[in-house]
């Protein structure tokens, strides 16, 4: 009897609670479980825009797939699969990577065809593939990564983490700044993010552990915003990370920001003293989070 080789298919953008659950439905359904998912979003190609932006990078999604047990084919959604129908994207599957069941989530379509669930006999018999649904997450709470998304732009931390089943992070690179903040007591890691597609919470102060490459974790105060207090003019985004207790240098190096709570939002100090005792307060509530 040959292994049964399932996948399931999507863009399994924050790998959210919804999705954690259709994958372990595959994965007490099949030998092996694949989850093909894309490089790019879908919706990048259909209206030539580049939105939505990500919750997960290609990379971010490869180790979450991995550290739950699956094996992730990630695929460029391009012209030639955005027109294949339902039918030939499920024959690619089964020839390439022997995949011969298909569990679907419940309200899932495929192909340039717009298969539903109503082609899904149609779909087993013309492929000999196995195609089965998925039911839909228990309870009353409609999850997508759609209404992530929006609630990470509006700060909403805490109802995001519990939507993704986990806290929101963004991964990047340390570089110089102005070292006001060391002038104030308060040096700050500034961050460029790694991905420009990567979603950031809105503007204003959180409280949030902040990771270096090696393991270690610091609880840290971060300002996301235009730095209204020291710049006279509207600047660019940045994003500033005071590290509490940390000593040494993390320039050019890899920092990864999980973030806990939305502390405040981003407002303008009369001084840099005002400003000094706004981050301690911000300091001594991240501190008992």
């Amino acid at each position: 009897m040959s292994q049964i080789t399932g996948a399931t298919i999507g863009m399994f953008d924050g790998l959210h609670k919804g999705h954690q659950y259709l994958i372990s439905q595959l994965k007490k359904q099949s030998e092996k479980a694949l989850v093909v998912t894309f490089v790019n979003h879908p919706l990048w190609v259909v209206t030539g825009l580049r939105q939505p932006q990500l919750l997960s990078t290609p990379e971010e999604k490869i180790e979450a797939l991995t550290s739950m047990g699956v094996t992730p084919i990630l695929l460029e959604f391009d012209s030639t699969l955005r027109n294949m129908t339902g039918e030939e994207f499920i024959n690619m599957l089964a020839h390439k990577y022997g995949v011969n069941l298909l569990l679907f989530g419940f309200n899932n379509s495929i192909g340039s065809d717009r298969c539903r669930l109503d082609a899904d006999q149609r779909l087993q018999a013309s492929t000999g593939v196995k195609i089965t649904r998925a039911g839909e997450l228990p309870g009353d709470t409609v999850i997508s990564s759609s209404t992530i998304r929006n609630l990470i732009t509006s700060g909403d931390i805490d109802q995001a983490t519990n939507l993704l089943g986990r806290r929101y992070a963004i991964c990047g690179s340390v570089v110089h700044g102005k070292a006001i903040g060391r002038e104030i007591g308060f040096p700050t890691a500034n961050i460029v993010v790694n991905n420009s597609d990567k979603i950031i919470p809105a503007h204003g102060v959180y409280a949030a552990d902040a990771i270096e490459k090696d393991g270690r974790k610091f609880r840290a105060v971060v300002n996301i915003g235009h730095r209204p207090t020291i710049e006279n003019t509207v600047t660019p985004v940045t994003i500033e990370a005071h590290l509490d207790d940390f000593t040494g240098d993390l320039y050019n190096q890899s920092l990864t920001l999980q973030f806990i709570k939305r502390l405040r939002g981003e407002k303008k100090f009369a001084s840099l003293e005002e400003l000094k005792s706004a981050i301690a307060n911000d300091l001594a509530s991240a501190r008992a989070l």
